[in-house]
């Protein structure tokens, strides 16, 4: 019997040291994954203005509440250009993160920019329920002009009128992303990690 005992603690041994080898060898490809991979921030797109360009500039746009809401002209704020669709239901989740970052924000502006027919924009700002905080504008010629094909798509625009930032945002993370991306002077989370590499590898 004390025979038997001591082989099964062995046995049991045995497989708890392996299994905890195999969840060491786990742990390090999930590193090196992550390490391939990057940062997961806004996906940048290569259409649209280029990033350190001047960004296309619409002077004459008003907003829902009658606003005006210069676009991409040198302004005292930087801004975020969130192009939404109002029938896309992640658009409409990113409100409330969007409308605190304004908030919280004061050196920025953040305007959402949608295109579409007068009974869905009615639609989406009675559901989202725009405070003064956020400029929701109707201007399909800014959409066409930055080629925001899919929403939501956000553009980071500096206080002199030049794209800095700008990706594909489903998550409020990505959003931030953009902003981390301008305030790094990097055009992305992907090229600043990729700076990153280039610079270990240098040095």
């Amino acid at each position: 019997m004390t025979a038997f005992l001591l082989t099964l603690g062995l046995v049991l041994l045995v497989a708890v040291v392996v299994l905890f080898l195999i969840v060491l060898a786990l742990a390090r490809e999930i590193g090196r994954l992550q390490v391939r991979l990057g940062p997961f921030g806004a996906r940048m797109m290569d259409a649209g203005p280029t990033i350190g360009h001047p960004a296309p500039a619409f002077e004459h746009v008003t907003d829902h509440r009658g606003r005006p809401v210069p676009i991409g002209v040198p302004a005292p704020r930087a801004q975020l250009l969130m192009f939404v669709s109002p029938t896309c239901p992640t658009c409409k989740t990113l409100v409330p993160g969007l409308a605190a970052l304004a908030r919280t924000e004061p050196d920025l502006d953040v305007v959402l920019v949608s295109d579409g027919e007068a009974s869905e924009h009615e639609a989406f700002l009675a559901t989202t329920r725009l405070g003064d905080e956020l400029s929701y504008v109707v201007a399909r010629e800014v959409g066409i002009a930055y080629q925001a094909g899919t929403t939501p798509y956000g553009v980071v625009v500096d206080r002199a009128g030049t794209v800095r930032a700008k990706g594909l945002c489903n998550h409020l993370q990505q959003v931030e992303s953009l902003l981390n991306a301008h305030a790094t002077g990097f055009a992305s989370l992907q090229h600043l990690s990729s700076g990153a590499h280039r610079a270990s590898a240098t040095g």
